[in-house]
């Protein structure tokens, strides 16, 4: 992968993002907590790096290494009572920025127990952060912008890798995911072409694909190399990819996603696979 790139706020497409970005900064700091970008803001940051327009949100999502949930109730304890954010009443991952919208801030590491994370509260108050760690070591990059700010974001595949799973934990629910998957997989070669070639050069040796097909393989082959060591995750994913468990609705979720395309369904089902076996490798 890259080692690092720039972009400018203004790319992102969202109000107040120096701001917020100060906030956290700031906040996270003090505490010393490490943290990444995930979900739609850090797809929208590759996007905009190479000024592919895309469908925006005002999502803010952002994984934190906890310790304990002494330090995640300190770190929201800080925002809400020094920087006006206010809590969400039915998910205690969640707050709502002062802004005009939320950002759900996702604890992994020693506050795990068992791949999840439990607080006491009301509404939502257990998650699944199943490769939050993988990623975290082996799955982010540098992201400059020309405020001076530095964040770490979620590389593509790790992205592709984490709404995998999230979809998987809620497939009713979390059909968007499937739509950026996606994204990803049509605008990964313009993306990234430079690391596939360096890294994946041998795929043009013995095949004649199109460019969406050379991106699913090394999507899946970049996803094995973050969760290599993890069999019980590796498993999981390519359960996931199992058109025998998801054909009824990992399908259709996929097409809607693709349809702007003229992607048949044997087209969606050869992208799933292509990820699937670039993961076997």
């Amino acid at each position: 992968m890259n080692n690092s790139f720039k972009i400018n706020f203004e790319q992102l497409r969202q109000d107040n993002l120096k701001e917020l970005f100060g906030i956290l900064e700031e906040v996270l700091k003090a505490i010393n907590i490490d943290y990444y970008v995930i979900g739609a803001l850090a797809k929208d940051s590759w996007f905009a790096k190479e000024d592919i327009r895309s469908r925006t949100t005002k999502d803010f999502d952002i994984a934190v290494m906890i310790s304990d949930r002494d330090q995640y109730f300190e770190l929201r304890d800080k925002l809400i009572h020094d920087h006006d954010f206010v809590e969400v009443k039915t998910n205690d991952y969640a707050l709502n920025t002062p802004f005009d919208y939320p950002i759900d801030i996702l604890p992994f590491g020693d506050i795990e127990i068992d791949d999840e994370v439990h607080l006491k509260g009301e509404g939502l108050t257990a998650i699944r952060v199943n490769g939050f760690n993988e990623v975290y070591r082996k799955g982010i990059i540098p992201v400059q912008t020309d405020e001076e700010f530095e964040f770490q974001v979620a590389t593509l595949p790790s992205l592709v890798l984490l709404k995998l799973i999230a979809y998987d934990d809620r497939p009713e629910q979390r059909f968007r995911d499937i739509t950026d998957i996606t994204n990803i997989i049509t605008h990964f070669f313009d993306i990234e072409s430079n690391m596939i070639y360096d890294k994946h050069n041998d795929l043009f040796e013995y095949a004649d694909l199109d460019l969406i097909d050379y991106s699913a393989i090394v999507i899946g082959r970049e996803i094995s190399s973050i969760i290599k060591g993890n069999d019980k995750l590796k498993e999981r994913l390519l359960n996931i990819l199992k058109l025998d468990k998801h054909h009824s609705k990992l399908i259709p979720d996929l097409m809607a996603g693709v349809k702007e395309l003229g992607l048949t369904v044997e087209k969606a089902t050869t992208l799933l696979n292509e990820i699937s076996d670039g993961i076997k490798e």
